[in-house]
């Protein structure tokens, strides 16, 4: 099963959603779950010029209420039905949209990793010919450098390797940029690569001679060969993904890795400025929802 979460009532979510639903197969569409608050999914049908008539094959789970908080209740909905062998997906939302224990969390990422009380659930991206890892995330640049450590990146590595493997593909190559410009020149620019290097280290005693790097980070993807599937380790949010959505624009997979099942998004937001315009670009959806649809088929032959 397939469950999708409303994100947030006044963004594109919904829109790129039930444009793409109707795009797919009657056996496809069998297999999805919306989660959302029914006066919200009107307000968007109504916007968008389409009636209810036009889903009755979508399976609605219509027990939230639309209020302020729609991302946060959709999402525990879902987290009350899924398991293991289900995939979410959450469309986009804004952070402020996102509580639990009545604390603002700094995306769907960091929601997952209190809820699951997981440090380690990692923030990876797919496109077409590129996959890349996040050692860090949705934190200051200011506080990189202090919690970038030999440990994060080989827990963050292993759930990335393990779960890819599981989902979608075994990785032939394991490329990591450095911190510092031109990876710290053997510590003139910087020390912090030490970090990577002893994670390296260490991950070769598991993995076998899959891992190389540190190299600069603005030159990374020139490493990139379409022959073999790699992993390009990012240090931090804006180093690997303003040159991944430079590449790919929308067409992105953005992939929480170590829940208990696999959780997919866009590789976009909310788009406010597109809200109710009937424009916004459904190609990033139609990619997200074909890659699930072979991620369950695969899972199923297995």
């Amino acid at each position: 099963m397939i469950y999708v979460t409303q994100g947030h009532e006044s963004g594109i979510g919904l829109e790129i959603f039930l444009k793409s639903f109707l795009l797919l197969s009657t056996e496809e569409k069998s297999l999805v779950r919306l989660i959302v608050s029914c006066d919200d999914l009107k307000k968007n049908l109504a916007d968008l010029n389409l009636n209810l008539k036009s889903f009755s094959d979508l399976i609605l789970i219509e027990n939230i209420k639309s209020t302020a908080l729609s991302s946060t209740n959709s999402l525990l909905t879902a987290l009350s039905l899924i398991k293991p062998e289900d995939i979410l997906i959450t469309l986009p939302t804004s952070k402020d949209q996102l509580v639990l224990n009545n604390k603002n969390q700094a995306g769907y990422t960091e929601f997952f990793r209190s809820y699951f009380k997981n440090a380690n659930i990692s923030m990876t991206f797919k496109g077409l010919s590129q996959n890349i890892l996040l050692i860090t995330d949705h934190i200051p640049l200011k506080d990189v450098t202090n919690i970038i450590s030999s440990n994060l990146i080989k827990q963050k590595v292993i759930v990335t390797l393990e779960n890819f493997k599981k989902y979608f593909f075994s990785f032939d190559e394991v490329i990591f940029a450095g911190i510092n410009p031109h990876a710290g020149e053997n510590g003139i620019l910087g020390d912090e690569e030490i970090h990577i290097k002893n994670a390296i280290i260490d991950l070769e005693n598991n993995y076998g001679s899959i891992f190389t790097g540190p190299y600069s980070g603005d030159t990374l993807h020139h490493y990139l060969n379409k022959q073999k599937n790699q992993l390009l380790v990012y240090m931090y949010h804006d180093q690997g993904l303003a040159q991944f959505k430079s590449q790919y624009g929308l067409i992105g997979l953005n992939i929480t890795l170590g829940l208990p099942f696999l959780r997919l998004s866009v590789d976009h937001g909310t788009a406010f400025d597109l809200y109710g315009k009937n424009k916004a670009n459904v190609s990033g959806m139609l990619y997200l929802l074909k890659q699930a649809f072979e991620v369950m088929s695969v899972n199923q032959r297995n």
